[in-house]
């Protein structure tokens, strides 16, 4: 018993070191939202409970040493880069030394800060240790737990074939996203000496070419595992689209098939809202220099990220945190009745945005992610599920979550008219999904079928002629890479990219720098066959 209060003692002293940081700068930066996941924090506190009864004094402040250096380099790059270091950013940065050196002393006054902040936690743990260690708890043989814990990290990248899992995630703490990245870099070098990974490739940078900003309001409706096989505006048999039929008279509003740069919804939004058209693009994913976040905010657009996603964390590490106003995950939208997406527009009135001022918002929605019958009410339910066989009970359910998915974006749509105000509304899923098509179900696969989602395009206010131009410019046929780079063009931004190639595109597969596979196609070969299909009628692949 004498020993318990210096081992609580000890351990609350290691926490605070551990998690302290992050809630901190939390505080002093409201874009960054480390320090509040609970699995995140768990994990990070169970590495201080191991440390603080490990035997292994000697390791544990060599651990706690090694801890804050990840902490604290960590901080640093989001406060500059407004975004965790990934295993690819240290691939990037250990490949240019002498540039990453004269960049980081030329930045180190402003990232000062926290450097300091990291260590003046670190020195009162060391301290504590110091003062406490001798008089505290100890379990034999336990530092084999806590080295296990840490290397496990390791050895599961050993395994791994793609790095969606080790990307860092804007909810966890410093140490467990630099742990993950440190981790995932190590295995993969490793794997580089040995022959079983490639180099990452280099391409030349993109252009930016500034210009005016158009006078409005820019949305961005971000879709999920939505495919226009199933919308009655693209000639699917229900009529799945009741809310959104009487646009279709509208000269300002017009709807295309489109093809998503990924098949995952993680990787997809990092390269939509980036920009990117190659699939293994290292450099340009990690400057962040094209995120429409930046851009902008840059122009003077205040900026909005709302989404009923539950992992959105990890989904949104690219999106140059640091350029956002505003970001509020499924967690922040408790307070509503239900788990559905009309919380979006109702989370958007509550701020009471001037809409006079220029604003940039995203609303990622969830409504026709599997489970489906869990995305949208019960009393909303057109097609029965109960009691039905699998392939009706998956069809019909998501059939309803797909009226549900229309119903809330006409509620949007009226909101925005109600502003009074140009406004551009952009709807465009993550990726598709099959509903027992050829046998397949779901997303995930490197499947062009898997790929394919409805774009919508709404003008509120604006010229006829701007949006003829839109859909002119688009064409019968679009894809993420052409929608992001027409966002980025209302913005202020011409985005010129010298790696391109005259008609052909890329589908990424479930890693955002292409280790899992990705593919080619010929946009204009596709425009002829998707585009004809849709005029006669034939929706669904054989």
């Amino acid at each position: 018993m004498r020993k318990l209060k210096p081992t609580l003692l000890l351990i609350l002293s290691l926490s605070a070191f551990a998690i302290g940081p992050d809630l901190l700068f939390g505080f002093l930066n409201e874009n960054y939202q480390a320090g509040y996941d609970l699995k995140s924090n768990a994990i990070t506190l169970l590495l201080m409970v191991l440390i603080a009864l490990s035997p292994a004094k000697k390791l544990s402040l060599i651990v706690l040493t090694i801890l804050a250096l990840m902490q604290a380099t960590q901080l640093m790059y989001f406060q500059y880069f407004g975004g965790f270091y990934s295993a690819f950013d240290m691939v990037l940065m250990t490949s240019e030394i002498q540039d990453t050196i004269v960049g980081f002393a030329d930045i180190f006054t402003h990232i000062l800060p926290l450097f300091i902040l990291s260590l003046v936690f670190y020195a009162i743990a060391v301290l504590s240790y110091i003062q406490y260690e001798a008089r505290s708890i100890k379990v034999p043989f336990l530092h084999f737990f806590l080295i296990l814990l840490l290397t496990l990290p390791f050895f599961q990248s050993l395994r791994s074939e793609a790095s969606q899992k080790y990307q860092p995630n804007i909810a966890h703490t410093g140490i467990k996203n630099g742990l993950y990245s440190v981790s995932f870099f190590v295995a993969r070098q490793i794997k580089v000496a040995l022959g079983m990974r490639k180099e990452m490739p280099d391409y030349a940078p993109y252009e930016l070419i500034e210009n005016e900003p158009v006078d409005a309001n820019i949305v961005v409706l971000m879709g999920e595992s939505l495919s226009y096989y199933n919308m009655g505006l693209f000639g699917y048999e229900r009529n799945t689209t009741p809310n959104l039929e009487p646009y279709k008279s509208n000269p300002n509003f017009f709807f295309i098939p489109a093809i998503s740069s990924a098949v995952s919804t993680r990787v997809s939004l990092t390269l939509f809202f980036n920009g990117i058209y190659e699939p293994n693009n290292t450099a340009q994913i990690s400057s962040m220099e094209g995120s429409l976040f930046r851009l902008a905010k840059k122009k003077g657009f205040n900026t909005h990220y709302i989404t009923t996603q539950k992992n959105a964390g990890g989904l949104t590490y690219s999106f140059s945190l640091s350029d956002i106003d505003t970001w509020k995950e499924n967690k922040h939208l408790s307070g509503y009745e239900g788990e559905y997406d009309n919380r979006l527009l109702l989370e958007l009135k509550s701020m009471n945005l001037n809409y006079e001022q220029p604003q940039f918002i995203t609303l990622h929605m969830r409504s026709t992610h599997v489970p489906y019958v869990d995305n949208y009410p019960k009393s909303e339910e057109v097609y029965p599920t109960d009691g039905k066989s699998f392939a009706d009970y998956q069809l019909n359910s998501y059939d309803n979550s797909v009226i549900y998915t229309q119903k809330v974006i006409a509620n949007i749509y009226k909101y925005f008219e109600t502003t009074h105000r140009p406004t551009y509304i952009f709807f465009i899923p993550d990726h598709g999904e099959l509903l027992g098509q050829g046998g397949r179900y779901g997303h995930n696969s490197v499947d062009i079928d898997m790929a394919r989602v409805p774009f919508l395009f709404y003008g509120i206010n604006i010229p006829t002629k701007e949006t003829e131009r839109l859909k002119s410019e688009l064409g019968c046929l679009s894809n993420h890479y052409q929608i992001s780079h027409q966002i980025a063009q209302l913005l202020g931004y011409q985005i010129n990219n010298p790696n391109e190639k005259e008609t052909v595109y890329y589908l990424n597969g479930t890693d955002v720098f292409g280790e899992a596979g990705y593919m080619s196609y010929d946009l204009e070969a596709m425009r002829k066959e998707t585009c004809g299909a849709l005029s006669n009628g034939i929706l669904y692949p054989e």
